[in-house]
């Protein structure tokens, strides 16, 4: 009878057992799907805010660039608003709301005096000196030494209108007609066509694809 009594003590303590095991490997289960669940969540989230990070700083950067809309640099000027004045004789002398040199880098080895910005009244003055130093006769100079013009663009800007430099360089190597556009869009004139390339990479395949065309072109005038 003691036998009896204490297996079926056995018996049912196993069962109790079992029944804790089996009920805390379901709370477990239960677990991990709440925890998977609270992932997705999250990254669903993530992707929500990573899109509204990116759509805030494509207009922060869009948004500072139409500030710069007017501005100019000045690179290769030891002096200030009188000398510019004097480079852009040729047309009517613009209305210069602001002109300093640009901020010293602590770490910056450049040589010769920094950069000049200016801020132009009249966007339209703006266009008149970037026609006038891009002319070959003629370049704005400052006793002698060429003075180089460029639009004043944001740092993000800068350093994505630098990813088309190669192909720049390569179409202007084949004497192909080319602009960079506002705010990076490289425009390329081919056999009377226009085409629009928005990226480096689109970029640099139209450019493999038209050498692999000239290429051809020059095998079948050789064969």
């Amino acid at each position: 009878h003691t036998l009896s009594t204490h297996a079926r003590q056995q018996t049912l303590a196993g069962q109790l057992e079992s029944r804790s095991t089996g009920e805390q490997v379901n709370e477990l289960e239960h677990r991990v799907s709440s925890n998977e669940d609270d992932i997705t969540d999250l990254a669903r989230r993530v992707k929500v805010l990573e899109k509204e990070n990116t759509d805030l700083k494509a207009w922060v950067e869009d948004a500072e660039n139409r500030s710069r809309r007017s501005n100019l640099r000045f690179i290769g000027i030891p002096r200030g608003p009188r000398v510019i004045t004097s480079l852009v004789k040729r047309i009517s002398p613009p209305v210069i709301e602001r002109c300093h040199r640009t901020a010293v880098k602590d770490n910056s080895r450049a040589k010769g005096p920094r950069p000049i910005l200016v801020k132009l009244h009249y966007f339209q003055d703006k266009m008149k000196i970037m026609k006038l130093s891009r002319e070959k006769k003629e370049p704005p100079q400052y006793k002698g030494a060429r003075v180089y013009i460029y639009p004043d663009f944001s740092a993000g800007l800068i350093q994505r209108r630098r990813g088309f430099d190669a192909v720049k360089k390569k179409l202007r190597d084949r004497d192909i007609k080319y602009a960079l556009i506002f705010p990076c869009t490289l425009r390329v004139v081919r056999a009377g066509k226009t085409l629009f390339l928005r990226t480096p990479d689109e970029a640099e395949t139209f450019f493999g694809e038209l050498s692999s065309i000239d290429s051809s072109i020059d095998s079948d005038m050789t064969a």
